[in-house]
């Protein structure tokens, strides 16, 4: 009996092991630079087919903890194709913001945030020389 009840402690101090080691890989990596920042955008950006030669520009503040302050304003907008692909292409870079948001960031990128505010610009065409400054982030559509 006695052995049977360490059996049973040590099978559920071994599960729980796994599922924390499991649960601690499924946290991202916290972003540590604009080159991370712009993969990380450009990975959460499903572009819709039928809309290329199309942009959308927003300009928004990040906190040190890589979420969004207040909301976003829409700096330019070229749309291209019939109304529904329109919207959505212009759903589909929103929903970047709103669902890939906050980012995990490190305090020392996080830091940098509150210093100026994010230019990000979604754009379908073929990748092309960009202004690729820091916080200017041109991510364009994958060819």
């Amino acid at each position: 009996m006695l052995l049977a009840v360490r059996f049973a402690t040590l099978l559920l101090a071994g599960s729980a092991a796994v599922l924390s080691g499991s649960s601690a890989r499924s946290q991202p990596t916290p972003i540590n630079n604009w080159v991370e920042f712009r993969k990380a955008v450009a990975a959460c950006w499903t572009v819709p087919s039928g809309t290329e030669g199309s942009l959308i520009a927003y300009r928004f503040g990040l906190d040190k903890t890589g979420a969004i302050r207040g909301k976003p304003l829409i700096t330019a907008r070229r749309l291209v194709g019939d109304d529904n692909a329109k919207h959505r292409y212009e759903d589909a870079a929103s929903e970047v913001l709103s669902r890939c948001f906050p980012m995990a960031v490190t305090p020392s990128f996080g830091a940098i945030f509150g210093e100026s505010p994010i230019y990000l610009r979604f754009v379908n065409t073929k990748p092309t020389a960009a202004y690729q400054i820091n916080n200017n982030v041109t991510i364009f559509a994958p060819q």
